[in-house]
Parts: structure tokens; C-alpha cells; sequence
């Protein structure tokens, strides 16, 4: 099961960022409906920073894992809570970086 809830946070030069706060295990359809989320934030966001947060996130398969390396490559931050958020979050930075080194 993954818990996605949608935040708008307004600076105080109001800036609009968007965030995705994850917690649970992302893999099978849950990669799908964070999939769809993310769409509809992007949309709304409309250019605004978008970010990802690894909250209480227990799990993360190969294709969640392949859709935060695409969301990361489209702009979008992740943000670690935890350790093993962190080494999610590496892997996925790391991944990004070596496919753009082999291009």
C-alpha cells in the first residue's frame, strides 16, 4: 500500500512549490497511480517546482524506481527522510547520472 498526499506550499514571496508525499511500499499498481499524480501535479504546476518526498516510504520496486529516475530527470526533486529513503534517493541520482555520461 502507498499513501500519496498532494501538498501546495506558498513562500513567503509567493512562490508556489508542489510536493508528493510518499509513504508505504511503491510497486506494483501503486508505480501506475503515482505515475498518474505526478501527471496531474505537473499540469497544474505548470512549470513550478515539483517535489518528491520519501516520507515513510518501506520499499521501492524496479519500476518505482525506474519512474523516480524519470521523474528526477524531468525536474522533479527527491527529497530523503530516513536512510534508506536516502540510498533510494542515491541510487536514483546515480542511475540519472551515468545514463547521461553514456549518451
Amino acid at each position: 500500500m502507498l499513501r500519496i498526499t498532494d501538498i501546495m506550499r506558498v513562500t513567503a514571496d509567493c512562490r508556489t512549490t508542489w510536493a508528493l508525499r510518499l509513504e508505504g511500499t511503491l510497486k506494483d499498481q501503486w508505480v501506475g497511480e503515482l505515475r498518474r499524480s505526478w501527471r496531474r501535479i505537473r499540469a497544474i504546476a505548470a512549470g513550478r517546482p515539483i517535489r518528491v518526498e520519501l516520507a515513510d516510504v518501506c520499499f521501492v520496486d524496479a519500476a518505482g524506481k525506474l519512474l523516480l529516475t524519470e521523474m528526477y530527470r524531468d525536474g522533479v526533486e527527491i527529497v530523503a527522510n530516513d536512510c534508506l529513503a536516502a540510498a533510494i534517493r542515491d541510487e536514483i541520482v546515480d542511475r540519472s547520472n551515468r545514463d547521461r555520461r553514456g549518451r
